[in-house]
């Protein structure tokens, strides 16, 4: 699962930074034309190239993200969390400008996207000890309310510490 998305939004930033055939080129020439043609007239050409340069950048840090993801806590809970935090992103990230992220920390953060220099996600899990044994709380902070929590998992991880928490 984790590779078709990386896979996916490699494609993507492919098609927008201009490694593709000279065919799909062409092809993406004429459907440009054509829907330039069709957009509403308040959308000037510069908000077009705009977005077109701001999703590589979206790309590659939603890929920088989902590297973190699977450092912090391993490719079968990422696989499990991912497809929720990527729908979350793809959302926020859309409008966000001078896109950053930062990995994990020492403690609870996987990682952390930030626009402006100001925090607008952070996806975060911690290791919680209850009676039958140790549970991965994950979940994520959003703006505008970065003090609340949006769970997105609750996972058994086994009777013993799991290493590295």
């Amino acid at each position: 699962m984790f590779k078709k998305i990386v896979s996916l939004v490699l494609a993507v930033s492919f098609v927008f930074t201009g490694v593709v055939g000279t065919s799909t080129v062409a092809a993406a020439d004429h459907h440009s034309q054509v829907t330039k043609q069709n957009l509403s007239s308040s959308m000037r050409e510069s908000e077009i190239k705009e977005k077109q340069q701001v999703a590589p950048i979206v790309a590659r840090i939603i890929i920088k993200a989902a590297e973190f993801a699977v450092k912090k806590l391993g490719k079968k809970i990422a696989d499990d969390v991912w497809p929720v935090v990527k729908k979350k992103l793809d959302d926020l990230l859309e409008s966000a400008k001078d896109l950053s992220v930062k990995g994990p920390g020492g403690g609870e953060r996987v990682f952390a996207i930030f626009s402006d220099k100001t925090e607008i996600f952070r996806l975060d899990a911690k290791l919680l000890k209850k009676s039958d044994g140790y549970y991965l709380w994950v979940h994520y902070h959003i703006r505008p309310n970065m003090e609340d929590h949006h769970d997105i998992a609750n996972i058994y991880m086994g009777k013993d510490k799991p290493g590295g928490w």
